[in-house]
Parts: structure tokens; C-alpha cells; sequence
């Protein structure tokens, strides 16, 4: 769109819901591969040791990723309802 400046609201509305349906998806997906990982038939030094990566680097990344989708998507929220205003004005 060459010349235009400003916003599309609706568009940067989407954006928002998708940066949070998207956020739920991960923590879904977290879920579900921390219950496979504690389903699992597997004991030894190997299961302690990945386990420990998986609850702390694993879960840790994957929570933030998911908190930064909302964040980011709640931002973009709010900057759509702010040119709305502006635009209403």
C-alpha cells in the first residue's frame, strides 16, 4: 500500500487474536508433551537428566514465548482501540 500512513484497524484486531489464539497453542502444546514426558515408561539417569532440561529450559522458553505472543498481542490490542479513538475523534 505505497502513500499509506496510519493503521488498519481491523487487520492489526486480527493480528492480536491470532498472536493469542497462537499463545494458547503453545501452552497447549507444552502441556500435552509434559504429560507424554511423565506418561512414559522410562526410569534411569537418561529420564532424570532430560527431564530436568525439559521442566526447566524447555518450559521456561516455551512460557515465554507464549507470555511475549500476549503481551505483544495485547499491545497491538490496544493500539487498534487507540487509533479507533483517535479516529472517531
Amino acid at each position: 500500500m505505497a502513500g499509506f500512513t496510519g493503521m488498519d484497524i481491523e487487520a492489526v484486531k486480527q493480528l492480536s487474536t491470532q498472536m493469542n489464539q497462537k499463545a494458547e497453542e503453545i501452552d497447549q502444546i507444552k502441556s500435552q508433551l509434559t504429560s507424554a514426558l511423565n506418561g512414559a515408561q522410562w526410569v534411569g539417569p537418561d529420564q532424570a537428566r532430560f527431564k530436568s532440561e525439559w521442566d526447566g529450559q524447555c518450559v521456561q522458553a516455551l512460557t515465554k514465548v507464549s507470555q511475549t505472543l500476549r503481551d505483544a498481542g495485547q499491545a497491538a490490542q490496544q493500539n487498534a482501540q487507540q487509533q479507533e479513538q483517535a479516529s472517531n475523534a
